[in-house]
């Protein structure tokens, strides 16, 4: 049962549509492609992660708790002064959305530790070539393409 749960919630980090507010001035649109598929100029030179305190596992937490989870994560990314910018990922329909923070000079076992420390699944990472679910544990990742859209 439990696998089962973990197996629904990396299904719909691949599902997952991301916001990313106020970056250069314009909030962009990344979407979920199948693999090997990029549409858009990446605006990073070097691959960038999305990390959460949002909802760890399977628990789902009040707005008020979520809140607090994320100004402390925000806390721990602006003491290690790392570059960070908000973000908001989940369904197309809006039905679930998560704040979360798109980070500059991580590489992927710091994510990965990152996300595990605030109780996630997994963490993105986006690069030129993919759109990577990464596991916060043993579990497979998944690599995925992406579009992204908006502008200034």
């Amino acid at each position: 049962m439990v696998e089962a749960a973990r197996a629904r919630r990396t299904d719909d980090y691949s599902r997952a549509v991301l916001r990313i507010l106020d970056l250069a001035g314009r909030t962009l649109v990344v979407r979920p492609l199948p693999a090997g598929r990029v549409e858009g100029v990446f605006p990073f030179d070097a691959p960038v992660h999305v990390v959460t305190a949002h909802d760890p596992g399977d628990a789902r937490l009040t707005e008020a708790e979520n809140s607090d989870r994320q100004a402390r994560l925000v806390a721990e990314l602006d003491a290690r002064r790392l570059t960070h910018w908000t973000t908001v990922a989940g369904a197309e329909d809006g039905s679930h959305a998560e704040v979360g923070a798109l980070v500059v000079g991580l590489d992927d076992g710091e994510a990965r530790t990152l996300g595990a420390a605030w109780g996630q699944d997994a963490v993105f990472r986006w690069s030129r070539t993919a759109w990577t679910v990464l596991a916060c544990d043993d579990a497979p990742s998944v690599d995925l393409g992406w579009r992204i859209e908006g502008g200034p």
